[in-house]
């Protein structure tokens, strides 16, 4: 079986629960913060909403994907179980999400606690990504 057809299950499994795991971080928790930077920010429509699930979604199906291949190929302590499982969504997103959010922030007005609710996100994303995989190919 393909690597993309062992992960597109457990990868929109997952994209689907990050959508809310965003919606959470960035629409309740942080979304007030947006107000202090109010120049900084498009207006928010369907069209925005439809593109930031499909960012979701395909994030999600990426890192199942290359999750799938580190247990595939039993790269180190990265495929043991759910702890490596963690330990991969945390390698994954410290060398993707969390400096190119980071950069960003440092050249764009963006309220600091906004930038703790994106990498909070993709973090959960990346997290669900890989936790949903590791469950999914070990049943």
């Amino acid at each position: 079986m393909s690597t993309l057809h062992s992960a597109i299950a457990p990868g929109l499994i997952a994209g689907v629960m990050s959508i809310f795991t965003s919606w959470l971080w960035m629409a309740v928790v942080f979304h007030r913060f947006q107000k202090e930077t109010p120049a900084t920010w498009r207006p928010e429509g369907a069209r925005s909403h439809f593109f930031s699930i499909a960012l979701q979604l395909i994030a999600a199906i990426g890192v199942a994907c290359l999750f799938t291949l580190v247990i595939r190929f039993n790269v180190g302590m990265f495929a043991i179980g759910f702890s490596g499982a963690l330990c991969f969504a945390i390698a994954i997103w410290a060398a993707l999400a969390l400096p190119i959010l980071l950069e960003s922030a440092v050249y764009i007005n963006l309220h600091p606690l906004v930038v703790v609710g994106q990498l909070l996100s993709w973090l959960s994303t990346s997290a669900l990504a890989c936790l949903v995989t590791a469950w999914w190919l070990r049943r």
